[in-house]
């Protein structure tokens, strides 16, 4: 027994100590995008839902990449099989942007930031 108690305290001490410096943490939690007030657009925007759903080929030849534009998010489809840069910006309701004229889509292209790839590789300029 006295060859037990011996053994026990400083046994004890290193494993409270273990716990002690092992359960607290420098990094902070990052917690997940909140992207058009959900946290997982892809799956949780129907409408965006339903144009994931259409890409042929992958991650490799389609992307969905979230921009800041005019205050507004704005979430950009880019699909290989379209053949056109200019209609496929909507905002978190689905709405498309009116980038119709030359002059719309160089103010887009030019005041535009990008937020992050949500999905895929970016294609588009």
């Amino acid at each position: 027994m006295k060859y037990l108690s011996k053994f026990f305290w400083p046994i004890f001490l290193i494993s409270v100590l273990f716990l002690i410096t092992n359960c607290k943490s420098d990094e902070p939690v990052q917690e997940a995008d909140i992207v058009c007030g959900v946290a997982d657009p892809i799956n949780n925007l129907k409408w965006l839902n339903d144009e994931f759903k259409s890409f042929l080929g992958g991650p490799g030849v389609n992307g969905i990449v979230l921009y800041e534009y005019n205050g507004n998010q704005v979430i950009e489809v880019q699909n290989s099989l379209f053949s056109s840069t200019n209609i496929h910006q909507h905002l978190c309701s689905g709405v498309k942007l009116d980038l119709q004229s030359p002059q719309a889509i160089s103010d887009y292209r030019a005041k535009r930031i990008e937020v992050k790839v949500l999905y895929g590789t970016k294609m588009w300029p």
